[in-house]
């Protein structure tokens, strides 16, 4: 799939002017106040403030193609198409799904007086004056959000290294857990089943059951004559 020439030349002239220095949240909610400022096209000396907020949701591993179908609620066609073109190249877009939206009750947009390089200065000490995570965007005035989303794609892409890593020790961390719960099981069970032919019968059928037979079939056999 292409993109039309509207969409490259957005892309192009987008400029990520300051950007969070955190990365999305692998466990939490992560929210990015963004300003996109641009010229206001056929108006001289005019310039477009777009402000919002992304919030991102506890990321999950999927596949690309859900990408442009889950984060894209409330964007419009071309981004919808910059989403499609994303999908179908693989290498630009990590496997990981931040449910990333553009929350349309807190966008706003205005128009100000000024160059772009003044207002672009303003709204950069509003942003670094601000406690909240933000991006300032130089962008396009009709095609904003084509700037915006290539912020998201670049902030995706440079979370996402640690948030794999991450997801990665808390899914082994989990398996530890489970697999020390497992035994744990286990132990009570043969505690429980001594001298009580029926419960060895019971804790015999179980540990088949869990592909762990054997691994305790020496002490299930010595449970066994115990009982003898």
């Amino acid at each position: 799939m292409s993109i039309d020439d509207n969409t490259w030349y957005a892309i192009n002239q987008t400029r990520i002017m300051t950007e969070p220095q955190q990365v999305l949240a692998t466990f939490g909610v992560t929210r990015v106040r963004y300003y996109i400022v641009s010229e206001v096209m056929d108006q001289v000396g005019k310039v477009k403030i777009h402000e919002g907020v992304i919030t991102s949701e506890k990321p999950s591993i999927i596949v690309p193609s859900h990408f442009a179908k889950e984060i894209l609620s409330g964007f419009g066609e071309a981004a919808r198409e910059y989403a499609d073109y994303l999908t179908k190249h693989g290498d630009l877009i990590k496997i990981l799904q931040y449910g990333l939206q553009v929350r349309k009750e807190e966008t706003k947009e205005e128009i100000v007086s000024g160059s772009l390089a003044e207002v672009l200065g303003r709204v950069m000490d509003v942003a670094a004056a601000s406690r909240e995570m933000s991006t300032v965007i130089q962008g396009v005035d009709n095609m904003w959000e084509i700037s915006l989303m290539k912020f998201m794609q670049n902030f995706i892409e440079r979370s996402a290294g640690k948030n794999f890593q991450e997801l990665q020790d808390h899914h082994q961390m989990s398996h530890e857990q489970e697999a020390l719960k497992v035994l744990q099981q286990v132990e009570e069970e043969f505690y429980q089943a001594r001298g009580n032919k029926s419960k060895i019968s019971d804790l015999g059928k179980k540990l088949q059951d869990m592909g762990l037979y054997n691994k305790y079939e020496d002490r299930f056999y010595a449970l066994l004559r115990e009982c003898d």
